[in-house]
């Protein structure tokens, strides 16, 4: 599936910012000057901005053009405003990841998880359990479950590499958007087996349903995050 241009703007744009070529509080080029440079209209380039105002990069100051407003964070942060794989949330923050893959099969949605996920309950699905490393720490377990309807089969080799890659490159899903909900749980059994908590007796817990261009919502996940190095970041606006 063919990248959007202005995907493409937000990408270099992002990579620079977080790069350190455009500082914060510095102006990025003016709208005529990207249009130019990507060899797109203004209109593709106000689209891009807009993105990257969204996700907390830049900030659109009238008759001024756009402020970066990103930091660094010396933390490892996943976006709470923004979507992106955790192989995406690693190499941004130059963190080593490795996922090892505990199980994939076929099942259908129970009743819990359907008033849990808002998915029908009988709907056939993918469940996938993962345990992720960061800089050799097991630091979290993610469970997913994946309409087969969009999602017929996954092999141990995308499982431990990246299923949202799967799905925009080679399935052409578009994946649009996620409501996310952020809740700190006491550890189950398998949490204090599986996870490095340290000392701590709870994990933060990341409910996240994944929407496509369509509308469908054709994910929900669940990833339990040990206390140690966890940093959820976003971006807000101010209501009028």
């Amino acid at each position: 599936m063919a990248q959007a241009k202005y995907d493409q703007i937000v990408q270099v744009l992002r990579s620079q910012i977080e790069e350190g070529r455009y500082a914060f509080r510095d102006r990025l080029p003016s709208e005529h000057t990207l249009a130019a440079e990507f060899g797109c209209s203004r209109n593709t380039v106000r689209k891009a901005l807009a993105l990257l105002a969204s996700r907390g990069y830049v900030q659109a100051v009238q008759g001024s053009g756009s402020q970066v407003i990103y930091q660094r964070r010396p933390a490892s942060t996943f976006l709470l405003g923004g979507i992106e794989s955790l192989p995406e949330a690693a190499a941004r923050n130059e963190v080593d990841l490795r996922t090892v893959m505990l199980s994939l099969e076929p099942t259908t949605v129970d009743q819990p998880l359907s008033e849990r996920s808002g998915l029908k309950a009988g709907t056939p699905v993918l469940r996938v359990h993962r345990l992720r490393l960061l800089d050799g720490r097991p630091l979290i377990l993610d469970t997913s479950w994946l309409l087969t309807s969009v999602v017929p089969v996954l092999t141990r080799e995308v499982v431990e590499t990246s299923i949202y890659s799967y799905l925009e490159d080679v399935l052409g899903v578009r994946v649009v958007s996620a409501s996310r909900t952020v809740t700190v749980e006491r550890a189950t059994q398998e949490d204090r087996a599986r996870l490095d908590l340290e000392d701590m007796g709870c994990v933060a817990v990341v409910s996240s349903a994944t929407f496509d261009s369509s509308g469908l919502m054709f994910e929900y996940s669940c990833s339990r995050h040990a206390p140690a190095g966890f940093e959820f970041h976003g971006s807000a606006l101010r209501l009028p």
